[in-house]
């Protein structure tokens, strides 16, 4: 596999540049707080995950929780990626990308009646069963529909995916998939249900993992799981290895040198125990194939010192990006020109009513005044997607880099259309 060349990079003379598109011209056109997406950047990402699968019957589905803005939907569908949805929004958001409904996967522990009605009548390829009580509720829609319905139970392997609690899922403590003895009773249950197919294993242990060691247990664990599956005479025609595979928020600039992702890294790992079984995969990505795309552009409105700390208080807010906020996450942050002069040691907030509105404490940066601009990088997952209205601050637009041409993908919105909700 060769080097990945980030789209991101400050060019000859020191502008920070997306594709052939500097953040300077970007600024002059556009009011901040936006977010920017590269095309390149999601093409490659899609691309390389179709290498890495050659020779597997690998369908990659599109996880579209990470960022279900339609033009990107589309673009990665394009790209050969089915969708993985968790709500009926999704799905029908799915559905009006133009994905066909045999390429949709359906997780969630809280599915709805409707919303699985919806998806039993449209036929979608799978729905990933979470509990008994689902298993018996999706039985009774079938029936009463009288639709044949392929589900794939959610086991949950008890596996430390080494990330942040909140986005842990295949613990024993976490809501989600089912223990290893219940999972294997629930599918002999299936089995006697007239309209259920039983077909498939899921599992899906957590988001932003950055290491081998987790997916090779659950790999390990998943083969046990399908050898004792065998014994019962449940044959598993497909396996549904969830996603969860991060990106580097350390660093996305491009220095030249080029840049392994944890795709190329974590991926061939995964997939590699399942060669031998002719099994059916699918795995769901979404902050690997679309959060290295993604950049929130804001400025600086105020620089304010206190006896405690130096705060730089730009336009953008916790609203547009949650993250940090939710997660302590960490996001690198750098301007629109390269300096070799620095700011020392700063806070960059938000203007929301919050101590918790902040994109990085006690952060070095190169030399800003007032009025200037801050690109923070790897925000094309969980970030718009995440976004609310909280302090009545509207949605901002959203825009797509192609080489060298520039689009509006959302337009953002105005007080008057959030105000036009309600009634007066």
């Amino acid at each position: 596999m060769g080097l990945m060349m980030l789209s991101l990079h400050y060019n000859e003379q020191n502008r920070l540049t997306l594709e052939n598109v500097e953040f300077s011209q970007l600024v002059s056109e556009y009011r901040t707080p936006f977010y920017v997406y590269s095309t390149n950047e999601i093409k490659r990402n899609c691309q390389l995950v179709h290498e890495i699968g050659a020779g597997f019957d690998l369908n990659p589905c599109y996880a579209l929780k990470a960022n279900y803005n339609p033009s990107l939907v589309k673009m990665i569908h394009r790209y050969g990626f089915g969708a993985d949805v968790v709500s009926g929004g999704e799905l029908t958001f799915a559905l009006k990308c133009g994905v066909p409904q045999e390429q949709i996967v359906f997780a969630g522990v809280g599915k709805t009646t409707d919303e699985l009605e919806m998806a039993i009548k449209l036929g979608i390829h799978s729905i990933n069963v979470e509990s008994e009580s689902e298993l018996t509720r999706i039985a009774d829609i079938a029936r009463r529909l009288q639709k044949s319905v392929a589900i794939a139970i959610r086991i949950n392997p008890d596996i430390d995916p080494e990330t942040h609690p909140y986005i842990s899922t295949g613990l024993h403590t976490n809501k989600f998939g089912i223990a290893r003895e219940a999972a294997i009773a629930l599918f002999q249950k299936a089995s006697t249900y007239e309209f259920i197919n039983p077909s498939g294993l899921h599992v899906h242990i957590g988001s932003q993992i950055a290491s081998n060691d987790p997916y090779l247990q659950t790999a390990r664990f998943l083969l046990d799981v399908i050898k004792e599956l065998k014994t019962f005479k449940i044959p598993i025609h497909f396996v549904d290895l969830g996603g969860g595979i991060g990106i580097n928020y350390d660093n996305q600039i491009d220095d030249g040198s080029g840049s392994l992702t944890y795709l190329t890294r974590i991926l061939p790992s995964l997939l590699a125990p399942f060669k031998q079984l002719g099994l059916e995969l699918f795995i769901e990505l979404g902050r690997s194939i679309v959060g290295s795309a993604g950049f929130l552009v804001t400025q600086i409105q105020y620089i304010k010192t206190t006896p405690a700390k130096k705060f730089l208080i730009v336009d953008a807010a916790m609203n547009n990006l949650i993250r940090p906020s939710l997660y302590q996450a960490y996001h690198q942050i750098v301007p629109l020109h390269k300096s070799a002069q620095t700011t020392g040691k700063v806070d960059i907030v938000g203007p929301v009513c919050e101590t918790s509105d902040y994109f990085a404490r006690d952060r070095s940066l190169p030399a800003v005044r007032e009025g200037d601009y801050l690109v923070i990088t790897g925000a094309g997952a969980y970030g718009q997607a995440l976004g609310s209205n909280y302090n009545l601050r509207p949605m901002i637009p959203e825009y797509l880099v192609d080489n060298g041409s520039v689009s509006t993908i959302f337009p953002g919105e105005t007080i008057e259309q959030i105000s036009a909700r309600y009634s007066w």
